[in-house]
C-alpha cells in the first residue's frame, strides 16, 4: 500500500505536537514538513524541538516524508545561487536529523527578461549536482518541486539529462501540472523514472482560471493518475497538499484533512479495481 501523508501547508496554526496528534487521529501514515520562516521547521530550531518531532513521529508510527526548503537557482549572480545552495544543504542536514527521506526544493522564478535556455539549466544543474552529492553523504535525497517557470514536466527533463545522480529525484504534483494544461500521461512518462513522491490536490479550470477545491470535486483526473502510478508499481507516498496557508477561504484542516484521506483511499481502491 502507498503511504498517504499530508503537507503542513494545510495547518499553519498547529504546533508540532498537534500535527502529529491529528495525523494519528485521522489515520495518515506520515507528514510532509514545510520549512521556511512560515513553516513548522527550520535548520536552526532547537534540539529539543527536533527531538520532539522525531520521537513523536516514531512513537506514532508516522514517517516524515520530506522537509521543504524554499530555494532558487536561476539568478545570474553566483553569490545568490551559492547562498541558496548553502540553504539547501542546511535543510539536508535537518532532514537527516529528523529521519526524513527527502528535501523538497524549488528551482526558482526566472528574472524578468530571462528565457529558459541552456545557460539557465547549466546554473541549476551545477547547484543540484553539488546538493545531490551532499545529500547522498548524509543519507537523504533531493526532490525537485516543479513550480513557477518549471511546472511542466518537459521543463524538468533537461535537468535529469545533465544531472544523473541517484540522490536527485522529482515530485509529481498532479494538480499543478493539470492546471498548467499538461496531459497527465505525457508528463508522467517524462518523470516516472525519477519520482520521489506524489502530491495530490484538486481544482477546477486551468490557469489562469484555476481554483482549488476539495479532493474528488474538481476537474483533475486523480483516478487516472493513480492508475498510471499503479501501472509502474509505484510504492511511494501520496501526499495531500491542502493549500490552506495560502488560501484561507478553503475548508479548515480539521474538515479538509480527514475528507482528503477518505477520498484518496477511495480513488486508489477504484484505480486498483480498474487495473486488476
Amino acid at each position: 500500500m502507498n503511504p498517504v501523508t499530508f503537507s503542513t501547508l494545510a495547518c499553519p496554526d498547529w504546533d508540532i505536537e498537534t500535527v502529529i496528534a491529528k495525523a494519528t487521529e485521522y489515520g495518515y501514515d506520515g507528514i510532509e514538513w514545510r520549512g521556511g520562516p512560515q513553516g513548522h521547521i527550520q535548520p536552526d530550531i532547537s534540539a529539543s524541538k527536533k527531538a520532539l518531532l522525531k520521537q513523536g513521529c516514531s512513537d506514532a508510527g508516522l514517517v516524515s516524508v520530506a522537509v521543504t526548503a524554499y530555494t532558487s537557482f536561476v539568478s545570474n549572480v553566483a553569490e545568490e545561487r551559492q547562498a541558496n545552495l548553502d540553504e539547501l544543504l542546511r535543510y539536508a542536514d535537518l532532514a537527516a536529523e529528523l529521519g526524513a527521506n527527502y528535501v523538497r526544493t524549488f528551482l526558482g522564478e526566472l528574472p524578468i527578461g530571462v528565457s529558459l535556455d541552456a545557460s539557465v539549466y547549466e546554473k541549476i544543474s551545477e547547484c543540484l549536482d553539488a546538493a545531490s552529492d551532499y545529500a547522498n553523504s548524509v543519507g537523504v535525497k533531493i526532490a525537485v518541486e516543479p513550480h513557477d517557470d518549471f511546472v511542466r514536466s518537459s521543463t524538468i527533463v533537461p535537468i535529469f539529462n545533465q544531472v544523473q545522480h541517484p540522490a536527485l529525484s522529482v515530485i509529481w504534483d498532479i494538480g499543478n501540472v493539470f492546471a498548467a494544461g499538461e496531459d497527465l500521461k505525457v508528463g508522467f512518462e517524462l518523470l516516472k523514472n525519477h519520482l520521489a513522491y506524489v502530491q495530490v490536490k484538486d481544482g477546477k479550470g486551468r490557469d489562469p482560471n484555476w481554483r482549488l477545491c476539495p479532493l474528488g470535486e474538481g476537474d483533475v483526473p486523480l483516478k487516472h493518475a493513480f492508475e498510471l502510478l499503479l501501472a509502474i508499481n509505484y510504492r511511494g507516498a501520496l501526499s495531500v497538499e491542502w493549500e490552506y496557508a495560502w488560501h484561507p477561504e478553503l475548508d479548515v484542516p480539521e474538515i479538509a484533512l480527514p475528507a482528503s484521506l477518505r477520498t484518496v483511499q477511495e480513488l486508489l481502491a477504484a484505480a486498483q479495481t480498474e487495473s486488476a
